[in-house]
């Protein structure tokens, strides 16, 4: 009994949920701008030209996981074990992100120049990849530095600070006279190059990252992993954006509403395991402990959907006409956080073992799922078979993922007898 009450002692639950606390009080406010910016979208730009919008971020989201390289999740990982290392390890990382950059915003201007149904003019096409990609990678850069030392208020307040500085910008355009979406997408990107910029002047004053004299790319195929998985999960959530908007720009845009809902009522599971992470990599806990919290938080996304089913028919309302569609599919998206969170859980099981190939191999294969799901059941499903391809890709990782850990367990056994 007295060991038991020192364990408890030394966990100190009481940390972790005055850390994912705080942190959800920043997501609230993210997600609170994230919810206005997506009503004055819709209202100002109707349903086709929000549809037209929601594509091209989309289309563009798909390359800032490249961009980036794996390498914010890499620091957050080693920064958490080692954090005296952290300078040396940021100023690599900054050194293999920019060129990463320049390349992928070119590709991005390529491919939204080639995807999207309607003509848009090309510069308006790069200036937007250009600072959607750049400023997407490099603040998931700069907050998980501060991730990874257990700073989760200010992770959450980089996050929502890029949020704030788009929804600005477009409350300015809004306020200034008639939108339209090419308009949106000029004051989008200027809006987030601003913000970029402060926070690059704000991370090299408190975090001095040390420049290398060369470039050592082995920091990024040790990231490999997580860049594969970061695109494994851009694609599963935005590849049926193109597909739909081939249809018409309405079904992006009803389905781009939904997932924005599902996201929202996502936010307090999101803080938990935020704040879960860096204790889970510096390992401070037991595995025990860690499967009790992961169990309570599954409770409570299985209780979240049963909110959304409640609440999915006040969506419509709020934004008028042409989203008749839209309460319809947060219903069928109800149950996706709780499969999400359990993949998450998984992962990070995954990640802790340092299995960079194993986690290569699964989102290798759950990207290519992803991309096969979505060509097979939109076309012939429209925004139902979207749905059902984002609950297959779930289902693939989870099965994978459950595969790899039982093996690793059984041949550990077998290696014990």
């Amino acid at each position: 009994m007295t060991q038991a009450l020192c364990r408890l002692r030394t966990w100190r639950p009481g940390a972790y949920l005055r850390a994912s606390g705080g942190l959800f009080g920043w997501l609230m406010l993210r997600a609170a701008a994230q919810a206005v910016m997506v009503v004055l979208l819709a209202r100002r730009l109707g349903v086709d030209g929000y549809g037209l919008f929601v594509t091209a971020q989309a289309v563009s989201g798909f390359f800032s996981p490249i961009a980036g390289l794996g390498l914010a999740l890499l620091l957050l990982r080693d920064g958490a074990c080692a954090p005296a290392q952290l300078p040396r390890h940021l100023g690599m990382a900054l050194a293999l992100w920019w060129p990463a950059v320049l390349v992928c915003a070119l590709a991005a201007t390529a491919f939204l120049a080639w995807s999207l149904p309607s003509r848009v003019p090309l510069t308006a096409l790069a200036a937007f990849a250009l600072a959607d990609v750049g400023t997407t990678s490099f603040v998931e850069l700069a907050a998980r530095v501060e991730q990874a030392q257990h700073r989760v208020g200010a992770f959450g307040a980089i996050l929502t600070g890029l949020i704030l500085a788009r929804l600005i910008g477009l409350l300015l355009y809004a306020a200034a006279g008639q939108a339209s979406a090419v308009g949106c997408l000029w004051v989008y990107a200027m809006a987030s190059a601003l913000y970029a910029f402060v926070l690059a002047r704000r991370m090299v004053a408190e975090h001095a990252p040390i420049w290398p004299k060369k470039r050592e790319w082995a920091m990024a195929r040790e990231s490999f992993p997580f860049t594969i998985g970061a695109l494994s999960f851009r694609l599963q959530a935005e590849f049926n954006k193109p597909l739909l908007a081939r249809a018409s720009y309405g079904q992006a845009g009803n389905f781009s509403v939904a997932q924005r809902v599902i996201d929202l009522a996502s936010l307090p599971l999101q803080a938990l395991q935020e704040a879960l992470w860096p204790r889970l990599y510096a390992g401070r806990h037991s595995a025990r402990q860690l499967w009790l919290v992961g169990a309570v938080l599954c409770a409570a996304a299985l209780l979240g959907g049963g909110v959304l089913v409640l609440l999915a028919p006040w969506v419509a309302r709020l934004l008028g006409a042409g989203f008749e569609d839209t309460a319809h599919l947060v219903m069928l998206l109800a149950l996706l956080p709780a499969l999400q969170l359990m993949r998450n859980l998984l992962n990070a099981v995954v990640a802790q073992q340092r299995r960079q190939s194993v986690l290569t191999a699964i989102y290798l294969v759950s990207g290519v799922a992803g991309i096969l799901f979505n060509l097979w059941l939109v076309p012939a499903a429209g925004l139902h078979g979207a749905a059902a391809a984002s609950y297959l890709v779930e289902a693939v990782l989870l099965a994978l993922l459950v595969a790899v850990i039982l093996l690793r367990s059984k041949w550990h056994l077998w290696g014990k007898a």
